[in-house]
């Protein structure tokens, strides 16, 4: 074998490719026997599904988040059915396509923060720390010394609105 196909087939082994996966009945099962992992997004939770020796495997946890938890379930029509439906509960799904010999763990790393710079890019990125009360305004307006009251300041001008009236 040439030397620039051993080179190109050691780069190969030590990457992951990633791509969104289309929200389609059996495309995560027809994924995952094909030997690829699929990361599921819903709302900041990412379930990372992969298949191993004849079962199910998947780690679940928030985006950008240390700790999960894992749960894992035999091949059988049952379970193969739930995961063939599991695409109408996603907000997003992913293929993650890597070599055999690799670490889940760093598989699982490093596909997120692909789909984090993916959904950031799209402008698709979850909010969790999103302002309910912006929405009224449009768009959030920046605090300043000028728009910012205390609670003390509110209830003195409640106060003087009542007084008025």
């Amino acid at each position: 074998m040439g030397e620039k196909k051993q080179k190109d087939r050691r780069k190969r082994a030590g990457e992951i490719e990633l791509g969104p996966l289309g929200k389609e009945k059996g495309k995560i099962t027809a994924s995952l026997k094909a030997g690829k992992m699929v990361a599921v997004l819903s709302g900041m939770e990412l379930m990372y599904i992969f298949l191993i020796r004849g079962q199910y495997h998947c780690f679940i946890h928030k985006m950008d988040a240390e700790d999960g938890r894992r749960k894992s379930w035999p091949v059988n029509e049952r379970n193969t059915a739930m995961l063939d439906n599991l695409y109408s509960a996603a907000d997003a799904l992913f293929e993650v396509r890597f070599h055999p010999d690799m670490d889940l763990l760093g598989i699982m790393a490093t596909a997120e923060k692909g789909i984090i710079g993916y959904l950031d890019m799209t402008g698709n990125l979850p909010a969790e720390d999103m302002d309910f009360m912006d929405w009224q305004n449009g768009e959030k307006q920046a605090e300043t010394p000028d728009n910012i009251t205390t609670a003390k300041e509110e209830n003195t001008a409640t106060e003087e609105k009542e007084t008025e009236a």
